[in-house]
């Protein structure tokens, strides 16, 4: 079990990074280079720095993923209640992600909590950011699978 949450983890890092250069693929300017610009504009950040912070927000967040695509293996290692989770994974995080990352650059640029009066409205369309969050789950959990079967076949 630690193992696969630890795999998890640094699969999420790894697809977190191929995600930000799939995401112009998409028709989306990378979400890092709108966080930094975010930053800079709203947080008087240095560049350098906003474009530092950009990418750690992001990898944490994607590492996150990582380890919740793992809980949900463990959960069920059955292929199709697995591919549910990951289907109502990509939906859920594409639902919120217009607050979330609304709210991230609120914290990074505020001196305190920030009010989370006025955040954009929850996602409910069928669009190129839930295909790409579907995307980004179904390859950890491709990964995790794949690891686990060689992991397996070491022990047997």
């Amino acid at each position: 079990m630690k193992n696969t949450l630890i795999i998890g983890a640094i699969i999420g890092f790894i697809v977190g990074v191929l995600f930000i250069f799939v995401q112009p693929l998409f028709g989306m300017s990378p979400l890092t280079d709108r966080h930094a610009a975010a930053y800079v504009k709203l947080g008087d950040i240095n560049p350098s720095m906003a474009i530092i912070i950009a990418w750690s927000a992001h990898l944490l967040v994607s590492t996150a993923y990582g380890i919740t695509t793992a809980i949900a293996l463990l959960i069920s290692k059955k292929p199709a209640i697995f591919a549910l989770l990951i289907v109502v994974l990509g939906w859920f995080t594409t639902v919120i992600a217009g607050p979330a990352n609304q709210l991230i650059v609120r914290v990074v640029t505020s001196k305190s909590f920030p009010s989370i009066d006025n955040l954009p409205a929850l996602n409910f369309n069928l669009d190129a950011k839930l295909l790409l969050h579907l995307i980004f789950f179904l390859f950890i959990g491709l990964f995790l699978l794949a690891y686990n079967r060689i992991s397996s076949s070491k022990t047997d």
